[in-house]
């Protein structure tokens, strides 16, 4: 409880980025949104939308959260900025894309661990590891690689298929 409390007391008033790459040439993405989720039961949600730079930009305030805005926005009026309440237990984020094919290691915890039950289980990441020395999702799609800062994620997707997209 001591530590749940110490940790909110942490995060409060600090901006998390995460910066949207293409896995195979390692461009930044700038017309995708991301479906952000705070938690292990996937709490508060944003459908954030990547700026010009393919950042997504989110600050932690007051237990809450809430993304920049982006004027015109990919999301459309589906676009969900906060702000969210974020419970004071909350240590990680999950991410999934939108229009883009995600290229995380899915039903891992964090890249490289082992995989969980729910293989359609999207990863989750440490908040305290992204503040502090930033982190970079596993990418199964590309070569690309990145370094994160702290406060960064990056996370690699690419375009879909024709053939996804008539999935869809």
């Amino acid at each position: 409880m001591v530590f749940a409390v110490l940790w909110a007391c942490s995060v409060s008033g600090q901006d998390i980025r995460i910066r949207v790459v293409d896995a195979r040439t390692g461009k930044a993405i700038n017309n995708e949104c991301v479906n952000v989720w705070f938690g292990s039961l996937h709490g508060a949600y944003l459908l954030a939308p990547t700026n010009n730079d393919g950042l997504v930009l989110l600050h932690l305030a007051k237990n809450e959260v809430t993304a920049t805005t982006v004027s015109p926005t990919p999301c459309g009026s589906s676009a969900i900025f906060g702000p969210k309440l974020l419970l004071k237990d909350v240590d990680t984020i999950a991410l999934t894309s939108d229009e883009y094919v995600d290229c995380q290691e899915w039903a891992k915890v964090i890249p490289g661990a082992a995989p969980k039950d729910n293989l359609s289980r999207a990863p989750s990441y440490p908040i305290k590891q992204i503040l502090e020395s930033g982190v970079v999702a596993g990418n199964t799609c590309g070569k690309a690689r990145g370094e994160a800062k702290p406060g960064e994620l990056v996370f690699f997707v690419r375009p879909a298929t024709f053939w996804e997209k008539m999935r869809r």
